[in-house]
């Protein structure tokens, strides 16, 4: 028997100083609290500071990251008959903190990425119990931390990249990046419980070994504690069948699955397993398992789900250098997928819910991978559940990032408790493809970001990357790949480290942040010198939508320059240069519905670029595009904004990560029609493209070709000259004969080009999941809203080459419409009847 109560209830919180010696900041003292929660947000709540995220709010809370915050509640508890054991635990504080039951201080915290258990068995009362969790201030104890390491080291204090955050293990985006807000808050972030048992299983481990016949070997082991004489597990099919061989399958008894379904991204088959821990006894609370004459006390049943799956990455010398190439049960896959940050600035409000909307959005997209990336979390279960489900692989950074950290004994031995919980608790999820030591360290110190002169000798947290992570992994999870860090493209001749001729982040070898782009030269169109093996990180800035920007600023800030916006951009690219770039393609923003449109557009643009020139290579073997999401209303890299709505990228992505792909290249006077296969099957068929003229669709020339194409190949498959054509009136496009696969281009600049007035659509609601629209000119870019949100559209950014009438998929009929497209805002008529 096992019986888990949930403390959720009747928390209150106060800043530390209040009540005795000086007041604190809220001078009514106790207040109600949400558990779980953010200390930011029960102070909203409660009408005490601003909500953080509207407007320049951010400010005016800074004060509540220098205070200590105290929460606490009151629980009834009576002794149970059979559960002898009592345990509390805590799933999730942030960070620093002392818990005290009754009074008596019974533990201390110091992490946010490992959970808190404490046995009570002893120190429960009957009736009342007092629970009180008192939280450090993150920031100040962070910098006394600093101080003191600092004093121990000989580093100067000016020191570059070696902040506070460095001295705290809680999510370092939470200090603040350049798409997030400095929100470093505390509190109790994620479910407490008190357990309550005669045994519990405290973890499971599921290891596979594929066999040369096509079998899988199976063999598991649990983890409990408390009197149990054993456990078993039985298994049954991804179709819910039972599985013999899995029947009363124990300790050291290994399974082997003779025709095993396979899991795989395009195919994600799950089996299930349950785990019994049970004990052999003749009392009440018993069940019998067939074939037993004896009664057994089932103590816990506990279920996982499990993908028979083997990943590799591998990094072999080739004719470019080393490779960097993911292998899904001995099968090459061209990764394409993005980087997932925390989507919240307060984690605890992330719920299953809204992953499932996030992580089906990125399987919409044609996602096959994300990036955990190491300046957030080690996510939830349900986050890697969830991915398991819809075939998402999962590269998992340990939770560094962009920064130095401090690495002696006490360092490492707090890093490897951290690891080696993470590492079990996730080792058995299918979707697991890498483990990775941090997020952009070594290039800091091999680049010495900001100058030479003020950063360290040594590369600080090294003997996290090297020793301890690559140690625990080894032990814990043997049968998947770790790096030290991301990028790391090193020279293999160089006794594995970073060359100053090569570089970690090198086209030639390991993965490549390709930022030569947004933070050096600028245009998009730099993306065509990147020679990456796997661009893991690469992005272009654009703003949220509309209907964002609607929930945090007030009237007087909707201009594109206004202080308000300008606060939610934290790129630090300078607010003109991010507008500067935009207008290198389109019209300068004059509001800020424009701007929206504008940047959303050119981010499309060189996302498009780009992937289509990694797919187009040899050399490259998957896309990370820098980020999925954000955790805020922000001007960001993110496709999809601080909402979880579509900006116009993510429509397109539909396409460009599709396993068929056409892609339109033009070099001056001639443009290549390419053809991409990263699908199972040879493609066999014929396309066609075509010039038409922008203000009429006359269509102006044609050209078709035939062709076959191998799994894995791409091609050029057919050239066109455009000598004589005027540029500005000409809108390119391309699809196959089947119309599955499309593609179309502008030839000239979207601010140079010469569109038809815009004109009044017609847009027909008659059927539940669809719009029909007429149009009287060709449409490029028709961007759809309700109110400003693209939630509804599931299509969208429409490019229409023919007058004509055409359809776009919604998920639910809006009740207004806003329209334009690159020649203007379009008035719609609305009509219930069909067209």
């Amino acid at each position: 028997m096992l019986q888990t109560t949930y403390l959720h209830s009747g928390w209150e919180f106060a800043e530390k100083n209040w009540p005795g010696g000086r007041v604190g900041a809220i001078a009514s003292g106790w207040l109600p609290a949400a558990v779980p929660g953010h200390v930011h947000l029960d102070l909203v709540e409660n009408g005490v500071i601003a909500d953080p995220f509207l407007r320049m709010s951010e400010l005016g809370c800074q004060w509540v990251d220098e205070k200590d915050w105290v929460y606490r509640t009151r629980f009834e508890w009576w002794a149970k008959d059979g559960l002898p054991r009592r345990v509390l635990r805590f799933e999730g504080l942030d960070t620093i903190c002392e818990i005290f039951l009754n009074d008596d201080r019974i533990a201390t915290h110091d992490n946010m990425f490992v959970p808190l258990e404490v046995d009570v068995t002893k120190l429960l009362k009957a009736g009342d119990n007092d629970l009180r969790i008192e939280f450090q201030s993150a920031v100040r104890v962070g910098k006394e931390r600093r101080q003191a390491y600092f004093a121990q080291e000989g580093l100067a204090e000016d020191t570059r990249c070696f902040d506070e955050r460095a001295f705290v293990r809680k999510a370092q985006y939470m200090f603040g990046w350049d798409w997030s807000p400095r929100l470093v808050s505390c509190g109790i972030w994620r479910p407490i419980s008190l357990i309550e048992f005669t045994a519990r299983i405290t973890g499971i481990q599921i290891q596979q070994t594929h066999l040369e016949s096509g079998g899988v070997e199976i063999l598991c082991d649990v983890e409990h504690d408390g009197e149990a004489d054993g456990w078993m597990v039985h298994g049954f099919t991804p179709d819910g069948e039972s599985i013999d061989e899995f029947q009363m399958a124990g300790p050291g008894q290994p399974i082997v699955i003779s025709d095993p379904v396979l899991w795989d991204p395009r195919n994600p088959r799950l089996y299930h397993l349950a785990f019994t821990l049970a004990s052999a006894n003749s009392v009440p609370e018993v069940m019998f398992l067939e074939g037993d004459e004896e009664p057994i006390v089932v103590h816990e049943i506990a279920y996982r789900e499990v993908g028979l799956v083997q990943t590799r990455l591998l990094q072999e010398p080739d004719a470019f250098g080393e490779s960097f190439e993911f292998e899904v049960n001995g099968k090459p896959l061209w990764i394409r997928g993005a980087n997932w940050i925390p989507d919240h600035s307060f984690p605890s409000v992330v719920d299953k819910t809204r992953y499932r909307d996030r992580l089906e959005k990125a399987k919409d997209m044609g996602f096959n991978m994300l990036r955990v990336w190491g300046g957030g979390l080690y996510e939830t279960d349900e986050f890697y559940e969830l991915c398991d489900e819809l075939g998402l692989l999962v590269w998992q950074d340990f939770a560094f990032a962009c920064s130095y950290y401090p690495d002696d004994a006490e360092w490492q031995e707090t890093i490897r408790v951290e690891a080696e919980t993470n590492v079990k608790r996730l080792r058995s999820h299918p979707a697991l493809a890498l483990w990775c030591g941090n997020n952009e360290n070594l290039e800091m110190f091999a680049n010495l970001w900001g100058g030479a002169h003020r950063h360290p000798k040594r590369y600080y947290g090294e003997k996290h990357y090297d020793r301890v992570l690559p140690a625990v992994v080894k032990e814990w999870d043997p049968e998947i790949c770790y790096i030290a860090t991301s990028p790391i493209g090193e020279d293999p001749q160089n006794d594995g480290k970073a060359s100053k001729q090569i570089g970690p982040n090198s086209g030639g070898f390991g993965d490549q942040h390709c930022w030569d782009v947004w933070h050096g030269r600028g245009d998009w169109k730099y993306y065509a010198d990147s020679t990456g093996r796997f661009s893991s990180e690469y992005g272009f800035a654009s703003s949220c939508n509309s209907a964002l920007w609607s929930s945090c600023l007030d009237a007087e800030d909707w201009l594109p320059h206004s202080p308000a916006v300008q606060w939610h951009d934290k790129t630090g690219k300078g607010h003109e240069t991010f507008h500067n770039l935009v207008k290198l393609h389109y019209p300068d923003s004059v509001s800020l519905d424009d701007w929206v449109y504008y940047s959303q557009l050119n981010q499309r643009d060189a996302l498009r670029f780009g992937v289509e020139h990694y797919r187009r290579s040899e050399f490259c073997k998957g896309s990370l595009i820098w980020q999925l999401n954000d955790c805020w209303p922000v001007q960001s890299w993110a496709i999809l904004d601080g909402a979880g709505d579509y900006k116009a990228l993510a429509y397109d992505l539909r396409r460009l990560y599709a396993d068929r792909l056409l892609s339109i290249v033009r070099e001056e006077d001639r443009v290549v029609l390419w053809a991409v296969n990263d699908g199972e099957d040879t493609w066999v068929s014929s396309v066609f493209l075509s010039a038409g003229h922008l203000r009429t669709g006359e269509l102006l020339e044609i050209w078709e070709a035939d062709f076959e194409l191998a799994p894995g190949a791409r091609q050029p498959v057919l050239e066109a000259s455009i000598h004589g054509m005027s540029v500005p009136d000409v809108l390119m496009t391309a699809g196959d004969i089947f119309g599955e696969i499309h593609t179309w281009q502008l030839i000239s600049e979207p601010k140079s080009a010469r569109f038809a007035p815009s004109d009044t659509l017609v847009v027909s609601t008659w059927a539940e999941d669809l719009l029909t629209i007429k149009t009287e000119v060709p449409l490029v870019d028709l961007m759809l809203t309700e109110n400003g949100s693209t939630a509804k559209f599931r299509t969208n950014f429409v490019t229409i080459a023919e007058p004509g009438v055409f359809t776009v998929e919604i998920d639910k009929a809006p009740t207004t419409i806003e329209a334009r497209s690159l020649a203007g805002v379009h008035r719609v008529k609305l009509t219930r009847s069909p067209l």
